[in-house]
Formats: C-alpha cells, structure tokens, sequence
C-alpha cells in the first residue's frame, strides 16, 4: 500500500516507499527525506516543499505546478511525465558537494525558474520548457534532447558540452556566453548564426 503525502509529518525519512495522493494548494511539506522512493500520481500544485530532499528518487506523472521549493535538494532523480508550469526550482538548496544528475522525460517545465541552479550533467528527453528561466544556470554537459526551448532565456548560462541537438526554439548570443563544445544541429546551428546577423542560403 502507498504511503499518503497527507500524513507526512516533519522530520520523516521513508526509504524505498511509494508515495501518493495529493495536498491543498497552500499546504506546506516540510522537511522530509525520501531516499530511494516513488512518488506517483501526485498533486503536489500551489504547494510549498520546505527542506524536503529527494535522493534517487522516480518522480512519476506528478503535478507541481507553481510550486515553491525552498531549500529543497535533488540527488540523482528521475522525473516521467511531470507537469511542472510556473514552478521555482531556483530556490532550491545549493549543497556544498555537487548532487548526482537528475533526469526529467516528457515533463512539462514551461515558464518555471531554474535560474541560477547547478544542473550540470542533468539530461532532458522530449520535455517543453517554453519561456523558463535559465539564466546564469551551470548547464556543462546537459543533454536537451527533442525538447522545445521556444522563449527560454539561457543568458548568463554556462553551456559548455552541452548538446541540444534535435531541441527548437532556443537562441543563444554565442558572443556573451560560454560554448565551448556546444553541439547543436543543422538547424540550429542556422538560428545561432541568425541572432550574428549571419543568413544561410
């Protein structure tokens, strides 16, 4: 039987559960430690998630639509068929040793604020992050694959190694900003070349 997310109490630690069920918009989960758990088919949306870690975790068709995640850690995740519009990843906690990478399939990410946040090594598989925020985000080594980047903004973002081949709508000014090793396809490779002014015949 799956444990409830509404009889969570501060301070748990559950290993290797299944989680489940849905809390109010305003309802507040504070400082909780899965490791190891499934958390599915879940309304999370509206919610604050207050010191809660997540370490090797599936994340599955869940919804965390403009929730807030203050001091929240991410190790080594795996998110399928999320929905996630509007939410404020960038106030996640910085840990002092850098987490495994997370990876997130067919999620919904648009509009959410992942500013700033250290991501590197993460993958993206056919997920939409349609006017997110990634400015100033450590993106080295991230793999945005067949993913729609339509209005996000990757200013400041460091993009070393990062392939975004098969991925569309993105625009990156190659003058302010780090690309060494950045793979992009034919087509991208024509919408970088744009924003120089450059056209391709």
């Amino acid at each position: 039987m799956a444990v409830l997310l509404e009889d969570l109490v501060a301070g748990s630690l559950l290993v290797r559960e299944r989680l489940t069920g849905a809390l109010a918009e305003g309802d507040r989960l504070v400082d909780v430690e899965l490791e190891g758990c499934t958390l599915f088919d879940a309304v999370l949306a509206g919610t604050e998630l207050s010191g809660v870690k997540l370490e090797d975790c599936s994340v599955e068709r869940v919804d965390l639509s403009r929730a807030r995640l203050p001091d929240v850690t991410l190790d080594g995740c795996t998110f399928v068929g999320c929905k996630a519009l509007a939410t404020s990843w960038s106030m996640m906690r910085r840990p002092a040793l850098t987490p495994s990478p997370s990876s997130w399939l067919d999620c919904r990410l648009d509009l959410g604020s992942l500013s700033g946040l250290d991501l590197r090594g993460s993958r993206f598989t056919g997920c939409s992050l349609r006017d997110a925020d990634l400015s100033g985000a450590d993106l080295r080594e991230v793999t945005f694959l067949d993913c729609d980047l339509t209005g996000a903004r990757l200013d400041g973002a460091d993009l070393r190694g990062v392939d975004l081949r098969g991925s569309s709508g993105y625009g990156v000014d190659v003058r302010d900003a780090r690309v060494e090793g950045l793979r992009v396809d034919v087509a991208g490779a024509e919408a970088l070349l744009s924003i120089l002014g450059v056209e391709v015949d």
